[in-house]
């Protein structure tokens, strides 16, 4: 169904969004986990598990580049370039904007609408309800245990030849752990944070209310100096419509 494409591909792109919020440290600045220079370039290879058995085979490379900072929504910005370059296809940029707090240990996001989560999906209008500022998104300061929210929003949207939807989406992270991972010959001693994404699309259809709910974990490994070497989401399946979305892996493979 054309309705199910569309939804697919909104909570594909509200997945990639959550999981391309990448960043490492240049050995010239003060210690600390998130980076502010400008020129700092991370390069990440990219992989995909389709069908949900836990097996990633190679997508392509990410590579994040701090541009610059400006002033936005009260807090100084550092503005994020991500250039996504699948194996098959053309290259993909988006433009984030982050700032950071207790010594560079915690990062929060700048978010001015909902598309900026779910981008601009055909079929879907009338975008309403979203409050624009920054939300928090990678928290460690608090320490292994600790728990936070990161959004919390519903917004109501029409949908091509379904009408009225509200779309509810809540976020929340955790510090899971402390432990040592390997990626690309190198071991890192790196905190790991669980950002669980859930989402409801609610409808009706021939008169009955119908809400179809995700679940989307995203899992982040975090290194002092170096910021993020390693992301994962898993395969999910989504209820009703019996269609899986691919898990995601990104793991560092250079500072430059």
């Amino acid at each position: 169904m054309r309705l199910q494409r569309q939804l697919i591909l909104l909570l594909m792109l509200l997945s990639a969004v959550l999981s391309s919020c990448q960043q490492g440290s240049s050995p010239s600045e003060p210690e600390g986990i998130f980076p502010t220079r400008a020129g700092v370039t991370w390069t990440y290879n990219t992989s995909v598990d389709t069908v949900g058995n836990n097996v990633f085979r190679p997508s392509g490379t990410n590579v994040v580049r701090i541009v610059g900072t400006r002033q936005l929504g009260g807090r100084e910005a550092t503005v994020m370039v991500a250039t996504t370059t699948p194996l098959a296809g053309a290259p993909t940029s988006d433009t984030s904007f982050y700032a950071y707090e207790n010594n560079r240990s915690d990062q929060l996001i700048y978010l001015n609408s909902i598309q900026a989560l779910i981008g601009n999906i055909e079929g879907v209008r009338n975008i309403t309800g979203f409050q624009a500022g920054w939300y928090p998104f990678i928290r460690t300061s608090g320490g292994v245990g600790s728990t936070y929210t990161i959004l919390n929003a519903q917004v109501n949207a029409t949908v091509e030849g379904l009408g009225n939807v509200t779309i509810a989406a809540r976020v929340e992270g955790r510090v899971e752990a402390n432990e040592q991972i390997t990626v690309s010959n190198r071991t890192y001693n790196a905190t790991r944070v669980l950002i669980d994404t859930r989402i409801e699309l609610r409808t009706t259809a021939g008169g009955f209310p119908v809400t179809i709910p995700i679940n989307v974990p995203l899992r982040v490994w975090v290194a002092q100096n170096t910021g993020v070497v390693r992301q994962e989401s898993s395969a999910v399946r989504i209820a009703i419509t019996g269609i899986t979305l691919p898990g995601v892996r990104q793991e560092l493979q250079s500072i430059t």
